[in-house]
C-alpha cells in the first residue's frame, strides 16, 4: 500500500533561473513581505486576520461564507482539521480554487456539480508563516479535477480584488504562489504520479471518492529562508556581470 502523503523534498536553487524570472520572484517576494509587514503594523498576522474576532472552531470556513470573486473567477477560504487528522503539524491551511468553467478551462456542464476546481493549499503555521503546500484528492473539495496544465492556468489566474475580503491577505496568496510557481508545480506532478499508479490498481473513480485516500502529497517550505537565498543569488549574479 502507497504511504501517504508523500513528501517532496524542496530546496529552491534560484540560480538555474533567467534574469527575468528571477525579477518577477524578487518582485512577488517584495509583495508578499510588504502584505505581512502591513498586518504586523496593524498588530495583525494573516491567520488571526483571516479569523478575526470569531472563536476558532475546527472545519469551519473563514470567512463564513469564503472570499470569492465572479470576475476572477477565483475563491479561498481558511480551515483546520482536528489535530490528529492532520498528515503534518499546521495551524491550518488555506484552500485556493478556481471556477474553471469561468475561465475556459472546461465546458459547462449540467450534470457536474458547480464546485469550483481546488489548485492547492497552503498550510500557515499559528505565527502566521506559510509552512507548505499540499495536493488533496478529488472528493474533499468535490470539484472538477484539472490537469497539471490546467491547474498552472488556475494559478496564474487566481486574484481576489482588495475590495474583496482582506486586502492584505489576497495580496499575501497572489503573491506566495507567484513566488513558489515550480515547487507547486513538483507537486502537481507527483500529485498525477499517485493517481496514476493508485489508479493502475483500481477504477479512478473509486480512487477519486475513496474517504481513505485525503492528502496526496506535500512540500515543506521555509519562507524566509528562501527568500534569504533568492536574494543572495540575484547578488551573485549581479556581480559575476559586473566582472
Amino acid at each position: 500500500m502507497m504511504k501517504l502523503p508523500q513528501v517532496l523534498k524542496y530546496k529552491p536553487d534560484w540560480t538555474q533561473y533567467s534574469d527575468t524570472e528571477l525579477k518577477q520572484f524578487l518582485q512577488a517576494a517584495a509583495k508578499l513581505i510588504g502584505s505581512m509587514q502591513k498586518l504586523t503594523e496593524q498588530n495583525k498576522q494573516v491567520v488571526q486576520s483571516i479569523i478575526g474576532d470569531h472563536v476558532f472552531v475546527e472545519w469551519n470556513h473563514y470567512p463564513e461564507n469564503d472570499v470569492r470573486d465572479d470576475k476572477n473567477a477565483s475563491q479561498y477560504f481558511y480551515h483546520a482539521h482536528p489535530g490528529l487528522q492532520r498528515p503534518f503539524i499546521e495551524h491550518g491551511h488555506f484552500h485556493l480554487f478556481i471556477h474553471a468553467e469561468k475561465i475556459g478551462l472546461r465546458r459547462p456542464d449540467p450534470s457536474y456539480s458547480p464546485a469550483p476546481a481546488h489548485l492547492v493549499a497552503v498550510s500557515m503555521d499559528a505565527l502566521g508563516i506559510p509552512s507548505g503546500f499540499f495536493i488533496v484528492n478529488r472528493w474533499v473539495t468535490k470539484g472538477p479535477w484539472l490537469t497539471k496544465t490546467e491547474c498552472e492556468r488556475g494559478l496564474q489566474h487566481f486574484k481576489i480584488p482588495p475590495n474583496k475580503g482582506e486586502k492584505e491577505i489576497n495580496s499575501f496568496l497572489k503573491s506566495l504562489v507567484q513566488l513558489y510557481q515550480r515547487p507547486i508545480s513538483a507537486l502537481l506532478e507527483q500529485r498525477d504520479e499517485i493517481m496514476n499508479t493508485l489508479s493502475g490498481q483500481r477504477d479512478r473513480r473509486s480512487v477519486f471518492a475513496d474517504r481513505h485516500i485525503e492528502v496526496l502529497c506535500y512540500v515543506p517550505i521555509h519562507l524566509m529562508d528562501d527568500i534569504a537565498c533568492l536574494e543572495l543569488a540575484v547578488q551573485r549574479k549581479s556581480k559575476t556581470k559586473k566582472k
